[in-house]
């Protein structure tokens, strides 16, 4: 889970230093505040949100697998955790000449980490199904 979080940082960040990286200033001009905004819809846009999600959906994944037990609040844990990883890579990217933040990324990131948590649930649901004694077996 810990090693997801830093590929998720590591792979929203980059690159860090040099003209292209993260600078000593703001450039809150480049927010796109307004999330899923038509006007930007193109090819890129449309990867940008595949790969936003993909890169989510194993931190939801792993974060529902390594919780001993499952809470009816596990999806509002997992969406805040998955707001608050996001949120932060977003402001890391204020800082950056050649990254955009944007709510898009955010969105698309919580949505992510989601369907992850639903894959795992799904993931554990069928494993106790299928390691539970059949009724009637023990009865011999």
């Amino acid at each position: 889970m810990i090693l997801w979080i830093l590929i998720v940082v590591v792979a929203t960040t980059l690159p860090w230093s040099g003209l292209q990286g993260l600078q000593g200033h703001s450039h809150w001009g480049n927010v796109r505040w307004i999330p899923f905004y038509l006007e930007s819809l193109s090819l890129r846009f449309i990867l940008d949100i595949v790969v936003n999600l993909l890169l989510f959906v194993p931190f939801g994944y792993l974060y529902v697998r390594s919780q001993v037990t499952m809470s009816s609040a596990i999806f509002l844990r997992i969406s805040l955790l998955a707001m608050l990883l996001s949120v932060s890579v977003e402001l890391i990217q204020v800082f950056s000449h050649t990254r955009l933040p944007s709510m898009t990324d955010i969105c698309t990131n919580v949505i992510g980490a989601t369907m992850g948590a639903v894959i795992a649930r799904k993931v554990s649901k069928g494993r106790r199904e299928v390691l539970r004694e059949p009724e009637g077996a023990g009865e011999r």
